[in-house]
């Protein structure tokens, strides 16, 4: 998989994700002069559709698939606040590009805030619930 991710300052974003090389870099050419100081190439082996893009502050996005995000939820403990997000996850089903090259459209891919409520809920009723909340 060949994703394009930006960071400018504290904000980061992936601008498009690809499943063949050469579209990523046919995109990556149409992304403004102005924008593209900020994106980074780079290839994830050994992943493919759907996967799973984790978002957490002051954290390097992570790519996981689906067991890669079981082990996740498994692992993430319910915390003392109860308005804490622990993460975003993203869930991508297909090649994604914004349809203003280099920009952040993230908030388009289907995406859930996972907070005490989700891994409280995934703690009772298992992938059963991700399935329902369409993560899975």
């Amino acid at each position: 998989m060949f994703i394009i991710v930006a960071t400018k300052g504290s904000l980061k974003w992936v601008s498009g994700v690809f499943q063949a090389e050469d579209a990523a870099g046919q995109y990556m050419d149409l992304i403004p002069d102005e924008l593209k100081g900020y994106q980074q190439f780079i290839q994830i082996e050994n992943i493919t559709y759907p996967f799973y893009i984790i978002e957490r502050q002051e954290s390097p996005f992570r790519f996981l698939g689906k067991d890669g995000v079981i082990a996740l939820l498994d692992k993430t403990d319910v915390s003392e606040d109860e308005d804490e997000v622990h993460f975003n996850i993203y869930t991508v089903d297909s090649d994604y590009r914004p349809k203003k090259p280099g920009t952040d459209y993230m908030g388009i891919l289907r995406h859930d805030h996972v907070a005490n409520e989700s891994i409280e809920m995934y703690r009772e009723e298992g992938t059963a619930f991700l399935i329902e909340r369409r993560i899975l």
